[in-house]
């Protein structure tokens, strides 16, 4: 939530920064009337809901080298850690072979585990103008690409129809996938300023596996409001727009969705070249773009940042 701040505060040639984004109450499931027999075959079961719990945990590392007053090269770098829990709600009536299978089945889809690991890199191209629309608003413009150090998974819906353990958390796309950002900075008064951004990620191939990623776009709007050289406060609107993704030219029914959050925070300069910075997200709205789907929605999200320019 603090990408515009970021970049409209005085830089210095190095900066390093460092984001855990913290998402411990997601939850998700669907409807399912099949079970797995002794045998590893797919057999019908009574009707009963997979649930799934997640818990996320990430941190961001951001490199940002300034190449003159105007141009930067930016990295970074993500780490997650995923807890996933998993149960069944039973809704018609089971006997101990449908409950054993049911349970069976359960667990070739989603397990008591936990996943770590990289997730793609981003790399950018930055480009910062003052005076685009007044002499002392600020416009940074970011041009890059992800880079496929995620780990990626095989087909699910090829092994679950097989009766085979499969995984449908991946942590990346397996491709280099186009982005573009825009931020934007205007002062209004002792102070007081406005923030908009928008983010837009374009796969557009698939990967060795056949999986071709979401086209996802995310936008901001808020304002800050410095009450000193050494803290301030900001409010925000994020949305989020995901398209579905792709396995070998078919729907992933587990992506495509759109949400809506507010963010409060505070940022303070804890030493000298060291800003810290606190926000709290609160979802308003969610939405899966089909019926089918069981995309995870989320809780409230926290995300820490520590920022150290030299």
């Amino acid at each position: 939530m603090n990408e515009v701040s970021l970049a409209s505060q005085e830089i210095d040639q190095f900066r390093v920064n460092i984001n855990m984004l913290m998402s411990p109450d997601a939850q998700g499931g669907h409807l399912e009337s099949r079970g797995l027999s002794p045998t590893g075959e797919i057999i019908d079961a009574p009707l009963h809901r997979h649930h799934v719990a997640l818990s996320t945990y990430r941190v961001d590392v951001g490199l940002q080298y300034l190449l003159n007053d105007q141009w930067t090269l930016q990295a970074n770098v993500p780490y997650a850690v995923r807890n996933q829990d998993a149960s069944i709600e039973w809704i018609d009536p089971v006997s101990p072979e449908d409950k054993q299978a049911i349970l069976r089945s359960r667990d070739i889809h989603h397990r008591d585990e936990t996943y770590t690991g990289l997730s793609d890199m981003d790399l950018f191209l930055g480009y910062k103008m003052h005076g685009f629309f007044k002499t002392d608003d600020l416009l940074f413009v970011r041009l890059g690409s992800t880079i496929p150090t995620g780990k990626t998974e095989e087909n699910p819906w090829i092994l679950g129809d097989a009766g085979i353990e499969h995984l449908h958390i991946q942590f990346g796309t397996g491709t280099f996938n186009p982005i573009a950002n825009l931020q934007y900075n205007l002062p209004l008064y002792r102070g007081l300023n406005i923030t908009a951004s928008a983010r837009g990620t374009f796969p557009f191939y698939e990967n060795s596996k056949t999986y071709q990623g979401s086209t996802e776009l995310t936008y901001t709007a808020g304002f800050r409001y410095r009450f000193s050289d050494w803290l301030s406060f900001n409010g925000n609107y994020l949305g989020f727009y995901q398209t579905s993704a792709s396995w070998a030219g078919e729907r992933d029914i587990n992506t495509g969705m759109r949400y809506s959050m507010a963010a409060l925070g505070m940022s303070l300069a804890a030493l000298d070249g060291i800003f810290v910075s606190v926000n709290v997200m609160f979802p308003l709205t969610q939405e899966t773009l089909y019926d089918e789907s069981d995309a995870i929605e989320f809780g409230n999200l926290v995300s820490l940042t520590t920022t150290y320019s030299f």
